[in-house]
């Protein structure tokens, strides 16, 4: 007889391939069909938990304050795809606002249940099923693009374009995140051999697709991070979040000496894509970021609260860039980074939320981290997305990285006297 707890791990570890599933079914016949597959694991966790709290009489209250922090950011994202309804934002309507809502509720939710069913397994790790997830969603992936299925969203022409997910870049990000927690099974390699050698053979196989796919930032930040939990210098490693949160104006005024390393004869014959100009603007992307920044120091309309989805539109913000670009929809563009994107759609107060939380997160993982837990792992991916959330669009909205974002954050949403005993040793 199959446990519930079995079937909600199921559900969890099925919900990630199927997310990405989603993202190509929604490019090829409508977004709301494709953000329905994608949820449809993730929303019957959560139906299910529904159906039991109606037989359960007595409620224990085991939320934390981070749950709350994030729903409360998660209603501000929410709240501005129908201010972008009211300011008559192309595309935004009724329906696939409310879709797009539960997109990013589900998946966080769906964790948090995760936890409650398992809650009496002592030898429970999230983290594995997070990382097998992940491992399937890639394993589609790579099947996919061996046997030639065209990608139908963002790609290029001769690099690795993954078809069932939203963006080649996006590809880089998930491959990154695993690799990153893979590393914690490159140990010991006497113990088990087997198991070694097809951990390395996997992790050599996400440093091909690195390449192939060619996204430089990427590729860069994750170098930088596998050294430093190879080399188990992250344990002394101070001031990380800190330096996450100035990251983009850290590359911009560095853009020189980034290209320097950049065009070294490794990086070179890597990434193949070294052009000055192409380096220095971070393919352009700096042109935008420039232009953000001029709005909170010379407009700052909105800058409280936001402007909506695609506040940028409404404001005009990226009409030189879609002159520069040839794009005739300046709604289709956005800001190439998710701090920045919140900050024009959410205002500050979408931003400290998300602060806020990725904080108490970083918490969390870096003492299990230090103390050798089994979460350990996700530190490391966690650690990825801290950086790169300051660069690319990955952890917003209805993208990949957001659902893993806050799935990561399961954890901390429980009290420490209702979940498994193993979250807390």
């Amino acid at each position: 007889m199959i446990r519930k707890s079995q079937l909600v791990n199921a559900l969890f570890v099925l919900g990630f391939p199927l997310y990405g599933f989603g993202s190509y079914i929604g490019l090829k016949q409508g977004i709301s069909k494709g953000m329905m597959v994608s949820m449809a694991p993730f929303v019957a966790i959560v139906l299910l938990r529904a159906i039991d709290l109606l037989y359960e009489g007595n409620k224990q209250r085991v939320l934390t304050s981070t749950w709350w922090l994030s729903m409360a950011y998660m209603a501000s994202l929410s709240a501005s795809f129908f201010v972008a309804m009211r300011h008559g934002v192309p595309g935004v309507q009724t329906g696939n606002a409310l879709l797009s809502t539960l997109l990013f509720l589900a998946p966080f939710n769906a964790a948090i249940m995760v936890l409650h069913y398992n809650r009496d397994t002592p030898d429970f790790r999230f983290g594995e099923l997070l990382f097998v997830g992940l491992g399937l969603l890639l394993a589609i992936n790579v099947l996919g693009y061996a046997a030639g299925i065209q990608s139908v969203g963002h790609s290029f022409e001769g690099r690795a374009n993954f078809p069932f997910i939203r963006g080649i870049y996006t590809g880089a990000h998930v491959l990154a995140i695993w690799a990153l927690m893979l590393l914690f099974k490159l140990r010991a390699p006497g113990q088990r051999p087997v198991a070694y050698a097809l951990a390395g053979a996997a992790f050599l196989l996400c440093l091909f697709f690195m390449v192939k796919i060619n996204s430089r930032l990427s590729f860069l930040i994750f170098l930088i991070l596998c050294i430093l939990f190879t080399t188990r210098a992250m344990k002394a490693a101070r001031g990380l979040y800190i330096t996450s949160l100035f990251t983009m104006p850290l590359l911009l005024s560095s853009s020189l000496l980034l290209y320097q390393v950049l065009s070294q004869p490794f990086f070179t014959a890597l990434l193949q894509r070294v052009s000055k100009e192409d380096v220095t603007t971070f393919n352009g992307r700096s042109y935008i970021w420039v232009a953000v920044g001029d709005w909170m120091l010379d407009d700052r309309t909105g800058l409280l609260l936001g402007n909506g989805y695609k506040g940028h539109y409404t404001l005009g913000m990226l009409d030189f860039v879609a002159v520069l670009w040839d794009e005739p929809r300046p709604y289709n563009l956005h800001t190439h980074a998710t701090v920045t994107e919140v900050l024009v759609a959410q205002g500050i107060v979408g931003v400290l939320l998300l602060y806020i939380i990725l904080w108490r997160a970083f918490r969390f993982y870096r003492e299990r981290y230090v103390l050798g837990h089994h979460l350990a792992p996700v530190f490391a991916g966690f650690s990825y997305l801290l950086f790169i959330w300051q660069l690319d669009i990955f952890c917003y909205g209805v993208e990949i990285g957001h659902a893993i974002l806050f799935c990561m954050l399961a954890p901390l949403c429980y009290q420490p006297r209702a979940v498994s005993p193993s979250l807390l040793k």
